[in-house]
């Protein structure tokens, strides 16, 4: 789920549009969607179809006019959401909104509050409401439309979405536990490893996301890697994400450096990448002081095969 850039939000209408044509073929059927890697899920609202995006969780319906957009935060407790909702965002020269009236208080951990303005030049409205999560980011559910088409029945299909939200400590990362103290102590935990760093913003203007990373490190010692940000898709030192054979995009390996121990990735360019690897004592993972999800299976487990 990455942040909205100017690109993205020109093209939700034209996304909404692609996303009711493939109702009944790609997108979600199963009403439950779930970030296990994020510790989160929601709900699809009955009768909506959604798939996932670039830019966040897209949903849409055949009879309501307008788009659900799910993204992340954050922000920390429920003053931190309310300051944010009580604020103008702009999204690009064409694209901004502004708050219209006081927040409202949803329930415990959720908040909202309704927008004017327009997306890419063209009057909108919408509702905007965060959801807090105390173990981690947490939801920002954008429900809008052109300005004569929002609808009641659109914000509260957004509250559904709200009122679904499930919040749970990710345990994933504690799969594949050793005792490590040297470098191959190391290599042998991280070995046929995905490592996913997911950037937030703060900002309601511009979503949840502003950058996501995956290093995939193979055992037989050579990675993948992508890097996506809201404009482009590169990976590292060179272009378009995963290697394409079983070389993958490089070699890596863990070194010691002055104490600490070092992911080196050697990219088949020849460009390098170094990271000061730490683990806390919650067994989460850190790479030069950013926080990445370590998974070694399932649907967001590596690409080593």
């Amino acid at each position: 789920m990455i942040k909205l850039s100017k690109y993205f939000i020109s093209q939700l209408f034209p996304l909404l549009t692609v996303l009711v044509l493939v109702k009944n073929g790609q997108a979600q059927q199963d009403n439950l969607v779930t970030y296990p890697q994020l510790g989160l899920s929601f709900e699809i609202p009955e009768g909506w179809s959604g798939q996932e995006i670039d830019n966040g969780y897209l949903m849409g319906s055949d009879t309501t006019p307008g788009f659900i957009l799910v993204t992340t935060h954050d922000l920390t407790t429920i003053s931190a959401i309310q300051k944010e909702l009580s604020q103008k965002f702009e999204i690009g020269p064409n694209s901004k909104f502004f708050p219209v009236g006081a927040f409202e208080t949803i329930d415990s951990k959720t908040v909202g509050n309704t927008f004017t303005g327009t997306i890419s030049g063209t009057n909108a409205k919408a509702f905007i409401c965060g959801v807090l999560n105390v173990y981690g980011l947490g939801l920002t559910i954008i429900s809008a439309a052109s300005e004569g088409l929002f609808s009641n029945s659109l914000r509260e299909k957004s509250l559904e979405v709200a009122k679904s939200a499930y919040f749970e400590n990710p345990d994933l990362e504690t799969e594949n536990s050793i005792n490590y103290s040297e470098a191959k102590d190391w290599v042998k935990k991280f070995s046929n490893c995905r490592l996913t760093y997911m950037e937030s913003h703060t900002s309601y203007g511009t979503g949840g996301y502003g950058k996501k990373v995956k290093i995939d490190l193979c055992g037989q010692g050579y990675f993948n890697h992508s890097a996506y940000n809201s404009l482009s898709v590169s990976g590292g030192g060179y272009n378009g994400g995963y290697g394409s054979n079983t070389n993958g995009a490089g070699t890596w390996t863990m070194i010691e450096q002055n104490g600490d121990v070092i992911l080196r990735l050697t990219f088949n360019s020849g460009e390098v990448y170094e990271y000061t690897v730490t683990i806390d004592h919650n067994d989460k993972t850190f790479l030069n002081g950013k926080r990445y999800f370590r998974v070694y299976s399932g649907k967001y487990g590596p690409n080593c095969g």
